[in-house]
């Protein structure tokens, strides 16, 4: 998912969208801007979107994402970065889940994944062969 703001086509804003542009060039982030067909309204889109100056972003401006004050400016970000989900797991489950993290934590990813991959051959092999 991307965050996506859109602003008005007025000579203000191009001159904004310009620095927007510029802003999100010099911090690495790529934030892809276009036009609406009837060139009404200008918008932005990308992974992370910075508006180096706060007051030039506005609510109506958010089209996805969420924004956060930052360094004087504005940062949007999509809306699926940094949720936390609470779930309930039953006493089975979760001792299950704690002994496979206690199997792999004494263990590299090379030697997980190598474990896993003679698992998978053992098993093929014993379906095929019989």
């Amino acid at each position: 998912m991307k965050a996506k703001i859109k602003m008005k086509n007025t000579l203000d804003n191009q001159k904004k969208a310009r620095e927007i542009r510029d802003a999100n060039r010099d911090n690495t982030k790529l934030a892809e801007i276009t036009f609406s067909d009837d060139l009404k309204e200008i918008y932005f889109e990308g992974e992370g979107i910075w508006i180096p100056d706060k007051t030039w972003y506005s609510k109506d401006m958010l089209v996805e994402g969420q924004a956060k004050e930052k360094n004087g400016g504005i940062e949007i970000q999509p809306v699926d970065k940094g949720k936390t989900v609470n779930i309930h797991l039953d006493a089975d489950l979760v001792a299950e889940l704690n002994e496979i993290r206690d199997h792999v934590m004494s263990k590299s990813q090379h030697d997980i994944v190598l474990e896993l991959f003679k698992k998978g051959i053992d098993q093929y092999n014993k379906e095929n062969n019989d």
